[in-house]
C-alpha cells in the first residue's frame, strides 16, 4: 500500500487497502459496536509487526520446516503471543500488550484481531507453527494443573522461551477420541505412570518442549481418559516430522511413547 493511501487512510479513520471484503468491514469504518480505540491500537501494532517481521520471512521458514525459536520470543516481547489462548493471563504472560492495550481490556476482538492479522502472512503453516500448539495445548495446564506445573510450564510458554503441544489423535483414532490407545499405567510402586502409545498429526510436536497427552487410564470409552503433561527430556520420546503436503513449518509430527515414566 502507498504511503499517500495510507495518510488518506489515517485522515479518514480508515485501515488497510480498503478492498471490499478483503480486510473486515470495520476496517472501512462500518459501524460495529464491539470494537473500540484500544483494538484500534492493537490492530496496528499487530500489521507493522506482521508486516515487518512475519511476512519477509514466511517462504524461508516452509522450506526450512521450522521457524527459528527466537521468533517465538519476539512475538511474546512484541505483546502478543499470549493472546492466542483466549484471555491474557497477566500472572504468567506480564502485562505488556500491543498497542498499549491493558490486561483488563483484552477480549474476544482482540484475539480476532490477532487471527485477521497474522493471517495476512498467506502461510498456514507459520500462523499454526506460531499459535496452534499454545493455543490447544497450554489450557489445560492452565486451568486444570497443579499450580506446580502451571509455575514450571505456562510463563515459560507464554513468554515465547518453550513450546508446548497438544497430543490426542492417533493413527487409528483421529476423531474418535473417546477410543484412543495410548495408555498410562502406574508402575509398581504406584509413584509413576509408564505411558506408551502413539500419537499423530501433531502440530508443533518436533518442536515441543512440553506435551500434553490424552491417555487412557480407566477402562474403556470416555471415561477412562486422562490427561499428563510430558517433558522432552523424558527417556522413552520419539518424535518424527511427517513430510505433508503443506503447512511445512509447523512441524506436523508422530510420536512414540517408549515406557515413559511420568
Amino acid at each position: 500500500m502507498s504511503l499517500s493511501i495510507r495518510k488518506q487512510n489515517a485522515k479518514e479513520n480508515k485501515f488497510g487497502a480498503q478492498v471490499p471484503y478483503g480486510d473486515p468491514t470495520w476496517y472501512q469504518e462500518w459501524n460495529s459496536p464491539y470494537f473500540n480505540d484500544s483494538h484500534k491500537r492493537f490492530r496496528t501494532a499487530m500489521r507493522e509487526f506482521v508486516d515487518s517481521e512475519i511476512i519477509p520471512y514466511c517462504a524461508e521458514w516452509d522450506e526450512n520446516r521450522k521457524i527459528p525459536r527466537e521468533v517465538y520470543k519476539k512475538c511474546a516481547d512484541a505483546g502478543w503471543l499470549a493472546g492466542v489462548i483466549g484471555f491474557w493471563p497477566s500472572q504468567y504472560a506480564g502485562t505488556k500488550i500491543a498497542g498499549g492495550v491493558r490486561p483488563e481490556e483484552w477480549d474476544t476482538f482482540h484475539e480476532l484481531i490477532l487471527v485477521d492479522e497474522l493471517a495476512r502472512c498467506g502461510s498456514a503453516g507459520v500462523c499454526w507453527g506460531l499459535c496452534v500448539g499454545l493455543t490447544i495445548g497450554l489450557p489445560p495446564v492452565l486451568h486444570f494443573g497443579s499450580k506446580y506445573l502451571q509455575d514450571k510450564v505456562c510463563k515459560p510458554c507464554l513468554m515465547g522461551e518453550k513450546v508446548i503441544c497438544l497430543a490426542v489423535t492417533e493413527p487409528y483414532a483421529g476423531s474418535d477420541v473417546a477410543n484412543l490407545r495410548t495408555t498410562a499405567v502406574k508402575s509398581e510402586d504406584g509413584k509413576h505412570y509408564i505411558v506408551n502409545g502413539e500419537k499423530k498429526w501433531i502440530t508443533n510436536g518436533v518442536f515441543a518442549d512440553f506435551f500434553t497427552v490424552a491417555v487412557r487410564t480407566g477402562g474403556s470409552g470416555m471415561g477412562g481418559l486422562s490427561f499428563l503433561l510430558l517433558e522432552r527430556s523424558m527417556p522413552g520420546i520419539t518424535t518424527r516430522q511427517m513430510q505433508c503436503q503443506g503447512v511445512w513449518s509447523s512441524g506436523t509430527t508422530y510420536i512414540t511413547f517408549e515406557d515413559v515414566k511420568v
